[in-house]
Parts: C-alpha cells; structure tokens; sequence
C-alpha cells in the first residue's frame, strides 16, 4: 500500500503541474483552448486507488466527442468469511474506457445546455487472491483432512458493449464580489447506461491439500446487462464543487467451486455491484478555465455475491486539474 501511495502522489504533483503549465503556456503563446476539454483526477484511498481522465474535443457549435479512462487499483488484506485462521490477500486492477465520439448539443435553451451521446463501454479487471485457511474441523473428516490449507485464485474479465449518455448543464451567474469577480452557480447532471454487453472471463482456482486435483480452470463467453451511471457535478460560488456519483452493474457468469464431496464444479454466479460517492473539494482557477481541485471523498460500496453481501465505506483525497469548455 506504501508503494501505491508514492505513485499516486506523483501522479497528483504532476496533474497540477499539467494545469498550470498549460495556463503559462496558453498565455504566452497565445494559443486558444476553447474547444477541448480535459480532466485527470487521482483518488487516494486507504486500500488502493482510482484515477478518472477524459479528453473531450467540440468538433462544431453542436458536435463534439469525448474519451474517458478509468484505472482502478486495489490491495488490500482480508479474511475468510466464517475462518478466524485466515488471510486472503487481494490485488485487483480494472481498467475502463467510455468512448463516445458523438455528442450532440442543444445549446439554444440556455440557461441550461442539454447533450446526447452514443459510443462503446470497455472493461478489462484482473483479480489476484492468495492466501490461507486453518480449521480445524477438517481433521473430523472421513478420511481426515489437513486442517491447514493454502489457496489461489485467479480472474480475468473482458466486457464491452454499445455506451449511450444524456446530460443537462446549467449555468448562472450570482453576483459580483469585488476581486473575486463574478461568483456563480453550475450543475451538469449526466447518465450513462451500457444496456447490454458481451463478456469473456477466464479463471484458475487452486487449494491445496485439501483438493485432488489441487487445480481447476474454468473460460467462459456470454452476455449480460446492464451497467448504469449516474453522476451529479456542482459548483457554489465558482471555488466550491459538489459532486454525487452512483452507479450499478449486474453480471452473471459460471464461477469456480467445490461440492460437499470436495470435488470441483461450476456454479453459475450473480454479481451486483452497487458505489455511491460523495465529493467536496476547493477549484482554483488556472486561467483559461484550467482549474485545480483540492479536496476529499467518501464512498460507499457494496457487492453481492447471490446471496452474500459484502460492504465497505472508505474516504480519499482528491488533487485534480480538469479544464470545463462549457
């Protein structure tokens, strides 16, 4: 985790360096940066990380386009449900990109600013378990067991699938407050949903000795739905922002286990994963509306594995630099 802190704070110096080389670069050369948009946000949290970029380019007056990546990286130690006799350590890494090269903008009922997009969803997550288990009831067996057993497990996952979003801005200034300037008032609420998708996984499964054979492997291509998004961005008085963030998704794919005879099977497994976000954070401004973000998290996330449900709430640190061409 150590190691996964240092990296993320290099990556926090060097977006808000980004930021301000951008503002003295425009500023000298001259150059103009109204049609693009850019953010690139690290989020620091205790068992890992999450950094959200996106490059977004304003083709005409109503066309544009846009490209996000999302890189998600988790470590962290856990135990085996019901097994006070355990660890499991877990290393995850899930990559996502929401390409949407059309977007169309219904700029003439303003206040408000009303968009509509389609392009693809892409998913690649990768997850590493190794650990242990002892217990002791494994000796009462016919024929006994060790009690003492160690376990792997491996998961790889590709999804894709057709991405579709609607969103609303609306802007408003509030008054004028002397240096400051002009203060005021923005929201941008937005919905991205992927109805369908298809999906590829693979895993391998190892626990030894209480399994013969002590490996098994299991691929697997079908399909599901859906993934949904759903993210609300203010700003208060221009130096103030808000932001709500929720999203669901539900997958159903074949998963490694073992029957009470101990031999290895396939059962089929429902999967859905629910993250509910609350951000706060200071904007400073850079020029060139290029700003720098400052401020913190709190998550609350829950999965459930069928009928098992496991939670976890955790806060981060937010040190961004994003450019709105609103």
């Amino acid at each position: 985790m150590r190691k996964v802190g240092k990296s993320m704070k290099k990556i926090c110096l060097f977006c808000i360096a980004l930021g301000f080389t951008l503002s003295g670069y425009t500023q000298e050369q001259g150059v103009s940066v109204g049609n693009f948009t850019f953010s690139l946000s690290p989020k620091i949290m205790e068992e890992g990380s999450i950094t959200d970029a996106a490059v977004g380019l304003v083709y005409t007056r109503a066309w544009g386009g846009e490209l996000r990546f999302r890189s998600t990286i988790i470590s962290k130690n856990e135990f085996f449900q019901g097994v006070e006799d355990s660890l499991n350590a877990v290393n995850e890494n899930i990559y996502e990109i929401f390409f949407l090269p059309g977007k169309y903008y219904v700029q003439n009922l303003k206040p408000f600013l009303f968009w509509l997009g389609g392009g693809m969803y892409y998913e690649y997550d990768k997850r590493r378990e190794k650990g242990f288990f002892n217990m002791p009831i494994l000796e009462e067996l016919t024929p006994p067991r060790e009690r003492v057993n160690a376990y792997t497990n491996e998961f790889s996952m590709h999804l894709a699938g057709p991405l579709f979003e609607l969103g609303a801005h609306y802007s408003r200034d509030l008054f004028q407050a002397g240096r400051l300037g002009m203060l005021g008032f923005t929201a941008s609420l937005s919905c991205s949903m992927v109805p369908v998708f298809l999906l590829s996984s693979a895993q391998n499964m190892s626990m030894v000795p209480l399994l013969d054979p002590d490996y098994a492997e299991h691929r697997q291509i079908t399909g599901g739905s859906p993934y949904f998004n759903l993210s609300l961005d203010m700003v208060l008085f221009s130096y103030l922002n808000v932001t709500l963030l929720y999203d669901i998704a539900r997958l159903q794919h074949d998963s490694i286990a073992f029957d009470e005879n101990l031999d290895w099977i396939t059962a089929e497994q429902t999967v859905i994963s629910r993250s509910f976000k609350i951000e706060t954070s200071l904007l400073i401004p850079l020029g060139f509306r290029i700003q720098a973000r400052i401020g913190f998290g709190y998550t609350f996330d829950s999965t459930r594995y069928d009928d098992m449900e496991m939670k976890e709430n955790q806060t981060y640190l937010i040190l961004s630099a994003r450019k709105s061409g609103l």
